[in-house]
């Protein structure tokens, strides 16, 4: 997955284990792997000084773990992931532009209150290119919905799982069959991870949850999501092609249903608790 959603995913997870147990953050930023190139992580609010003037931003916590403390001290109860299709696909379906700064849709981390929510959403920025330590990115938060009704964002994990397991075994068969094997491998290994006693073993960001609050099916999920994530630029799935038009076209119907699976079980396991 990119860093964008790994690093939401993240804050998240880990803001909903403040939230609700009070447990002691302060090793995780920015010691955790999501933040590994990024100089700062701030987070902000939009505000008009006057009514006829433009929005000025205000930054309300210098990073996650002071923007956690915020929003319990406001009252905020949990948090919550929420995405959003682009709402025109014409020119490019979401999942090929998923692997760019800004493509794939929309990632919202939505933080719920009594009786409305609040909705954030992230830019990336490259403000040290130069850095020996890779740190190049500024991260900046923005709270650009307020007071909005909660919804249930939930999703069963159960129904979800078997319809990813069935995505992936079927894109699996479609690589090997084109003699795509290092494909075929990542999905299948993508598909045995649904059913691991250890599905972050595998998988990069180990850290991604905390280890408290979710449960082995909700990592079966999540880490298989992140194994079968072939979404990207130059070199990735997105970049192949086929001579026969319906091989083409069962590859983007099934990549198509991959991405919506995939973010399916992102939300389902991250709004699980």
């Amino acid at each position: 997955m990119t860093g964008n959603l790994v690093q939401i995913i993240s804050l998240t997870a880990y803001g909903n284990d403040y939230l609700e147990n009070g447990t002691n953050l302060l090793n995780y930023y920015p010691i955790n792997s999501v933040f590994q190139f990024c100089n700062r992580v701030d987070f902000r609010e939009f505000y008009k000084p006057f009514f006829f003037f433009k929005r000025k931003e205000k930054i309300i916590a210098t990073d996650p773990i002071e923007w956690f403390t915020h929003l319990k001290k406001g009252g905020c109860q949990k948090l919550r992931l929420a995405f959003e299709f682009s709402k025109d696909q014409s020119f490019a379906k979401d999942h090929k532009l998923a692997g760019l700064s800004g493509g794939g849709g929309i990632w919202y981390i939505e933080a719920i209150y009594p009786n409305y929510s609040n909705f954030w959403v992230n830019r990336w920025d490259v403000t040290n290119e130069n850095d020996p330590d890779r740190k190049i990115w500024t991260v900046n938060y923005a709270e650009i919905v307020k007071g909005q009704p909660t919804e249930n964002r939930q999703i069963n994990q159960s129904e979800i799982k078997d319809k990813l397991k069935k995505t992936l075994n079927e894109i699996a068969a479609f690589a090997y069959k084109q003699k795509l094997e290092d494909w075929g491998t990542q999905f299948t290994k993508a598909e045995l991870n649904l059913d691991s006693l250890n599905p972050s073993e595998n998988y990069y960001h180990k850290d991604l949850l905390p280890s408290s609050i979710y449960t082995l099916t909700t990592r079966q999920l999540l880490f298989s999501a992140g194994m079968a994530w072939v979404f990207g630029g130059m070199g990735s799935w997105n970049d192949l092609g086929f001579d026969s038009e319906i091989e083409s076209e069962i590859y983007e119907r099934l990549s198509e249903e991959l991405y919506s699976d995939i973010v399916l079980a992102v939300i389902s396991s991250i709004n699980s608790n």
